[in-house]
């Protein structure tokens, strides 16, 4: 009888709940062992208008975004990957990085089910505190104290800018011209939405957050 390589079976349900459990916990690594519940700093709040304006509206992932995202593509205009903050938690913990529909919908899924270990808050500290915003920059404490020489709830609105701008552009080991320039035009645009939209956030019902 011909057996069939690894690579050519049926994932079993076993398997899949492994590879499950093994991804929640690489996640769960990234978690500290205590997570502050102080209200949103600016530079949060900047990010989270860059990055993800209804976080706090979603459970992991944002069908708006998607379905609007979806119409672009279907339309051949520029769109991006619908990613919400929860599910870039997920991809930077996991580290699994490939652009199939297959893997986009396994990193909705761990996105939709950290929600039920973690309140919104939780999820948006535990990605600031490892995500990448730059050559040897991992965490928004390490770019706000080295580029900065600040804590990240001390940054002023433009520096809080340039922080949330670095999530698309990261900062190079050596910037360039270029890089300023993409990084200025992003921060200007974070800046100008701000007044109207950091309010918003603080009109938020603590159980949208806790």
């Amino acid at each position: 009888m011909r057996i069939r390589p690894d690579s050519a079976r049926i994932p079993t349900i076993r398997r899949a709940l492994i590879r499950l459990h093994t991804d929640l916990f690489a996640i769960d690594k990234r978690a500290p062992w205590w997570i502050s519940s102080e209200p949103l700093s600016p530079v949060e709040k900047m990010i989270l208008i860059l990055e993800d304006r209804r976080f706090f509206f979603h459970s992991g992932f944002d069908l708006r975004s998607g379905l609007r995202e979806l119409l672009r593509a279907i339309t051949v205009q520029p769109h991006g990957g619908a990613s919400t903050i929860d599910m870039q938690l997920v991809r930077t913990a996991t580290g699994f990085r490939e652009k199939t529909m297959r893997r986009k919908a396994y990193e909705i899924l761990l996105a939709m089910l950290i929600q039920y270990r973690y309140n919104k808050l939780q999820i948006l500290r535990i990605y600031l505190g490892c995500a990448f915003f730059g050559s040897h920059l991992l965490g928004i404490q390490k770019i706000s104290r080295r580029i900065y020489g600040k804590e990240p709830s001390d940054l002023s609105i433009d520096e809080a800018a340039e922080v949330a701008a670095m999530l698309v552009y990261p900062r190079p080991l050596l910037p360039t011209p270029e890089w300023w320039a993409k990084l200025t035009r992003r921060a200007n645009y974070a800046r100008a939405l701000y007044p109207r939209l950091e309010k918003s956030f603080d009109k938020l019902p603590s159980w949208k957050m806790f």
